[in-house]
């Protein structure tokens, strides 16, 4: 079997965030691991990821990243995102490609196969062939599972095409980072309000998804229903203050799931204070917390919560207000949240 270098994040994208275009800085939570210039092409890839055969990888370079890394220069070079009505291809591709981004890397690959192990398990128990194997000396796993995230990803690209765009460009002296999981789900709404559905459903009510695309520039989808952006001017929120930068840098922190990247010219000592900052912050790479087991009130069953891990703590963003809608909004006592369900995209999903 020829062996296949296949990223999960794609290159284009995290030289974004390089001085150079080869090379760029590095630090692994786990190992609490800061590397200068490491590089570009052996971040973030494993061999044979999406298959022996070059199928996806092909895919996603062909049809998905040469596409989105024109849209995405654009965005950094002019601070226009593509016209919904005038360039909904463009912008309608901007967002698969968001997606897609995160349902092909290697967190959601391995939450899947976590899933899988755990819903398999439970059903063997019950089996009676299987009531003398000590079932946790194996792992139960998916054939190449970010195939299948890719495909939920494209699918459910209508389901944010409601959620409002902003560019935020910061100018001041830090940079913005990243990791290998870029794409934030969010929801302050949710958060602030210490509700326990956490609100990351792509139809979810207050839904914020955060995207840095350079070390100056990041982009927001966010629930204009919910939140108001006073100082945005043509879907472009400038940032003075470093504190606010230090801010989103600390959710994009929070979201990686073994490694964060940024440019050269930010210190070690400026993530070292993240990291120390959040050292008893719920990781996103502790998967053990997604699958949850309740015991059923109307048989002698249990019930399974399965649910990708997300960032909850409560990230200051002075920048972005509640509307009137918000505040007076009630939240339901169930776990089930809100949908967006005035938006015809969900609506026109939900019924097919």
């Amino acid at each position: 079997m020829k062996k296949r270098r296949q990223h999960y994040v794609p290159k284009f994208y995290l030289r974004n965030f390089s001085q150079n275009d080869n090379s760029i800085s590095t630090f692994n939570i786990t190992n609490s691991k800061y590397i200068k210039n490491a590089s570009v092409k052996n971040m973030c890839q494993r061999n044979n990821f999406y298959g022996d055969d070059a199928v996806v990888e092909e895919f996603l370079d062909i049809e998905i990243e040469r596409r989105a890394a024109k849209i995405i220069k654009r965005i950094i070079d002019t601070n226009t995102i593509p016209d919904f009505e005038t360039e909904f291809e463009e912008y309608e591709h901007l967002i698969a490609f968001l997606l897609v981004t995160e349902g092909r890397n290697l967190k959601s690959a391995d939450s899947a196969d976590h899933f899988a192990d755990t819903i398999a398990k439970v059903m063997l128990e019950e089996h009676p062939d299987f009531n003398e194997i000590e079932l946790d000396k194996f792992s139960v796993k998916l054939n190449h599972p970010a195939n299948q995230t890719i495909g939920i990803a494209l699918s459910s690209t209508p389901l944010v095409l409601d959620l409002q765009p902003v560019i935020i460009v910061h100018k001041t002296s830090r940079k913005f980072i990243t990791s290998d999981n870029p794409l934030i789900r969010y929801n302050n709404f949710y958060i602030q309000r210490n509700y326990h559905g956490r609100g990351s459903g792509y139809a979810t009510r207050g839904l914020q998804l955060f995207f840095p695309i350079s070390s100056e520039k990041c982009l927001l989808l966010y629930d204009s229903l919910i939140y108001d952006i006073p100082d945005k001017v043509n879907h472009t929120l400038f940032l003075n203050k470093a504190r606010e930068v230090d801010y989103l840098n600390e959710l994009f922190y929070l979201n990686a799931y073994n490694n964060v990247f940024f440019s050269e010219r930010i210190k070690e000592d400026y993530i070292r204070k993240i990291y120390l900052r959040n050292r008893n912050t719920p990781k996103v790479s502790d998967l053990e917390r997604e699958v949850q087991f309740f015991n059923s009130t109307e048989s002698d069953g249990q019930l399974i919560s399965i649910t990708n891990n997300r960032v909850t703590k409560k990230i200051k963003l002075p920048w972005i207000k509640y509307s009137k809608f918000a505040k007076e909004l009630p939240l339901p006592a169930h776990m089930g949240g809100l949908q967006r369900i005035e938006s015809p995209f969900i609506r026109d999903y939900m019924d097919k």
